[in-house]
């Protein structure tokens, strides 16, 4: 009976889900519009942003191991609402920072990344476990939500542009503390379905062969080769991404941020169909149409640079608007896929599990950052996207070798 009424309570908790995620993510799109010209008008540096950016990525992914035990220890919801606060101390020092401040703007940088993988890793296991079968349809609903709360985000930025930069993130602050009371009232104890287990001696040893079980198993070491792959692949010109687009080509906040609106509209539009579509042609056909947008995101980026570049300027930002559509799809074909695999990896000790790939991860992206602001103030705007190119062909071919739906 226990058991039942806890799974009942997690089918419940998904409208609050969904607005836990609306208003999150109302949140995040003013402070992605926003960050990285930030830190631009901040330090002038495009190679210093990588830096600080790098920085950002380490946090976001190196305690994930020890959030995923504490997750499974001692439930979902107690360790999301921890994000709360991690996300405001982050935001205050952000927000107190000054020109050439980098210990305020490390700080804040370092706490407001330590909450993206605290909120995010609970809430998708929250999502995870409050569905049946049709596991692809309820990311699908969850992250329509988040991305109808970023184009909302986006479209703050664009109406009310004479704002400060810190007065976005006053108002993010106030939006999380919302955030928060939604996570107290879900009604949901621990997010697990099942009663707590006796776990034997015999049990416990096996469990701390954990780490060797990815690398040896074919399954699991497949899968960890191709998500830190892309996710490596992708950093590299995304991770100094709107910066460039400030440095570069002198976009304002408000061209980055219609640019960005139509990613998100892309997202919103089609997150729920993708993830029907995911439910039914299967994790791997839905990632090889993710890749596939993904070659032309960046396509679509290269031709619109050397366009730019041979005096076409107005046709730069069209280039860039179809580059972030396409980019939509890629994101909508990848994350229902993504989630299904990285939340069902094991039985027992799920969360650790994804935290322990999402450690490997970002480990891999840890260079980025730094590679990213060095190839395009030393080579050219367009080799981070030359870069990522081919790096996703290759992406291509181990999918469709090793990868078994």
């Amino acid at each position: 009976m226990g058991i039942m009424r806890n799974f009942n309570d997690t089918r419940k908790s998904i409208p609050l889900l969904c607005l836990i995620r609306l208003v999150h993510g109302f949140g995040a799109g003013m402070f992605d519009v926003v960050y990285q010209p930030f830190l631009l008008d901040l330090t002038g540096s495009l190679f210093i942003i990588g830096i600080l950016i790098t920085l950002g990525s380490i946090m976001q992914f190196l305690p994930t191991p020890i959030i995923g035990r504490l997750s499974d220890k001692y439930g979902r919801k107690k360790i999301a609402l921890m994000s709360i606060p991690t996300y405001i101390i982050g935001l205050s020092f952000l927000i107190i920072s000054t020109q050439n401040s980098i210990i305020l703007i490390s700080m804040g940088i370092l706490f407001y990344f330590l909450g993206f993988p605290i909120n995010d890793m609970n809430i998708q296991f929250l999502v995870s476990e409050s569905s049946e079968k049709s596991k692809g349809m309820m990311y699908g609903v969850t992250m329509f939500s988040l991305f109808s709360g970023r184009i909302g985000g986006n479209l703050f930025v664009i109406f009310f542009q004479g704002f400060d930069t810190r007065i976005y993130f006053m108002i993010y602050i106030v939006l999380l503390v919302l955030e928060g009371i939604i996570i107290l009232i879900l009604p949901i104890k621990n997010g697990i379905k099942k009663d707590k287990e006796i776990i034997t001696p015999d049990e416990k040893v096996k469990n701390n062969k954990i780490w060797l079980k990815m690398i040896k198993e074919p399954r699991m070491r497949a899968i960890l080769i191709f998500f830190t792959a892309d996710i490596i692949i992708y950093s590299i010109p995304l991770s100094i991404y709107t910066g460039g687009l400030r440095d570069y080509y002198g976009l304002t906040y408000e061209n980055i941020a219609f640019i960005s609106f139509w990613l998100n509209l892309t997202n919103m539009v089609f997150q729920i169909p993708a993830g029907k579509i995911t439910d039914k042609i299967g994790k791997k056909l839905a990632l090889f149409l993710s890749e596939t947008f993904g070659l032309t995101f960046f396509t679509l980026n290269i031709i619109g640079s050397i366009l730019w570049s041979m005096g076409f300027n107005n046709l730069l930002l069209l280039f860039l608007v179809l580059a972030n559509i396409s980019f939509g799809f890629s994101v909508v074909t990848f994350i229902p896929a993504e989630l299904i695999i990285l939340t069902d990896l094991d039985r027992e000790r799920k969360a650790e599990l994804f935290g322990i790939i999402s450690f490997i991860r970002g480990i891999g992206t840890i260079p980025t950052g730094v590679i990213g602001g060095f190839l395009i103030v030393n080579v050219g705007y367009i080799s981070p996207f030359i870069i990522a190119f081919l790096g996703i062909i290759f992406e291509i071919w181990f999918l469709l070798r090793y990868f078994k739906d």
